[in-house]
């Protein structure tokens, strides 16, 4: 269950911008369908996450973390994140372990993965950028920009980033 009780204030505002609402429910079977086609495999808190804020676009409140330009939105659309990037999903589960289903997209069109576990990452242009422990950390980071970005993967001859 996504624990919208412990979000902080400032982030529950930027939901409701977006169009979010505590008894808002959108279907999601047909995302479902369309990824498991492409091999990826939901968890039950993909499935929430998805159900609960699924097509919503949400707009940073802090531009500036700590050591990266937070100028795009997180974008909660796992066909836009995961549909033709099943390769980049394999890319991370070989690097991290666990295996993870796109929600959404974030930073430069990374796309947002959560794994089994609860952890989201980010993934795009060859890094892999862990975004939290939890979904609500993640969207924390994502739109407040309260902690630095930090690097969990970055290919041989390819520097971490952020540093």
């Amino acid at each position: 269950m996504i624990r919208f009780d412990s979000m902080c204030p400032a982030l529950l505002r930027a939901l409701g911008d977006a169009g979010w609402h505590s008894k808002r429910r959108v279907s999601v079977g047909t995302w479902l369908d369309s990824l498991h086609r492409e091999g990826y495999f939901p968890n039950l808190q993909a499935q929430e996450i998805l159900a609960a804020l699924g097509g919503l676009v949400i707009q940073p409140i802090n531009r500036s973390g700590p050591n990266f330009s937070n100028d795009e939105p997180f974008t909660c659309d796992p066909i836009s994140a995961g549909s033709g990037q099943r390769s980049l999903a394999l890319e991370i589960e070989g690097a991290l372990g666990g295996k993870y289903f796109p929600i959404g997209e974030w930073l430069s069109w990374s796309s947002v993965f959560m794994g089994t576990g609860g952890e989201v990452v980010a993934a795009g242009l060859g890094w892999i950028w862990g975004m939290g422990s939890t979904f609500e950390d993640a969207l924390e980071l994502a739109v407040c920009a309260d902690r630095p970005l930090v690097c969990l993967y970055s290919p041989p001859g390819l520097h971490p980033w952020p540093r």
